[in-house]
């Protein structure tokens, strides 16, 4: 049987546990990021890996590519020992380059997606999703009791040109939240959001690639490809409404939630010695709005470093 490879390149279908297609920088590889962790919410809103079955495929020399799938549940991210995450869910998202074709400088791909999950109240412990820092992992918002759909909506942008490159990203998450109060009323929804927007600079002069990439290997002729990174982030949870029936509370039923949130700052290097070994440095400037519920006592910001090696084959 013949098989034409350029409408393979138009549908294509996946089956397994992979990704479910939701968020830019939760869709990037680990080799290929540009920081050691990712941003805060695609550890915590995008749903992450899950069982399922999707459709895939791009036109136009990829300037268009889409996904859609129908998955067991919400992926790993919304789920821990103590909370079971969402049922089944319908992701679906697309990219663009609306550029590519008008001779501008660089490269700019436009992506947005999509997911709804049902959430169950069966579990005994709130079964919403939770806030934590990045490396400490110190939790500033617990989960509340939730049950209808969980639906999830992101927006971001990805650009290179020459050795530069940027990146930003917005997700938008509504928990329903019917039946869950004291007097088995219907609750507003419970709404996480998230954003971040950052760059990079490869200061020894290559265009830049993910992964990165050096032609001047160390030792080989030349000192490997030197990038210098930043990223600015905001992840913060709170009620969808409720202010006009009670004060801000923090307990899981609350008609008013409590607001809180976390808001870091990444600077990083990232060293590519050659094809196969890459060292990253970054260093993290967190601050918690809920000073409560902040790991620092006095609510002050605070800041974590970390190294990475990686070895990629």
């Amino acid at each position: 049987m013949n098989v034409n490879v350029k409408y393979m390149k138009k549908a294509q279908i996946q089956v397994g546990r992979f990704k479910v297609p939701f968020g830019l920088d939760e869709l990037t590889s680990v080799s290929h990021n540009d920081f050691v962790y990712r941003s805060l919410g695609a550890i915590y809103l995008d749903p992450g890996r899950d069982i399922g079955g999707m459709v895939h495929g791009s036109f136009f020399k990829r300037g268009l590519t889409y996904a859609a799938g129908v998955f067991q549940h919400d992926g790993d991210h919304a789920r821990s020992k103590k909370v079971q995450g969402g049922d089944q869910t319908v992701a679906g998202r697309v990219t663009f380059a609306p550029f590519r074709r008008a001779g501008l400088a660089g490269d700019i791909n436009v992506g947005s997606a999509f997911a709804v999950s049902s959430l169950s109240d069966d579990p005994y412990l709130p079964n919403g999703l939770r806030g934590r820092t990045i490396l400490t992992q110190d939790a500033f918002f617990q989960p509340v009791y939730v049950k209808g759909r969980r639906e999830r909506w992101e927006a971001d942008i990805d650009w290179t040109a020459g050795p530069a490159s940027a990146r930003a990203e917005y997700t938008w998450v509504t928990d329903g939240r019917l039946r869950q109060g004291i007097g088995d009323e219907d609750l507003p929804d419970a709404r996480a959001r998230s954003w971040y927007i950052g760059g990079t600079w490869i200061l020894t002069g290559e265009s830049k690639k993910r992964p990165l990439r050096t032609s001047r290997e160390f030792l080989q002729g030349g000192f490997g490809a030197v990038e210098v990174a930043g990223r600015y982030e905001q992840l913060w949870f709170g009620g969808a409404g409720g202010a006009d029936v009670d004060l801000p509370s923090r307990t899981p039923r609350a008609a008013n939630i409590f607001p809180s949130g976390d808001r870091a700052l990444t600077l990083g290097v990232n060293w590519a010695l050659n094809r196969w070994i890459k060292l990253q440095f970054n260093g993290i400037r967190e601050q918690v709005d809920d000073p409560t519920r902040n790991p620092m006592a006095g609510g002050g910001a605070f800041w974590s470093q970390v190294v990475r090696f990686q070895i990629v084959m």
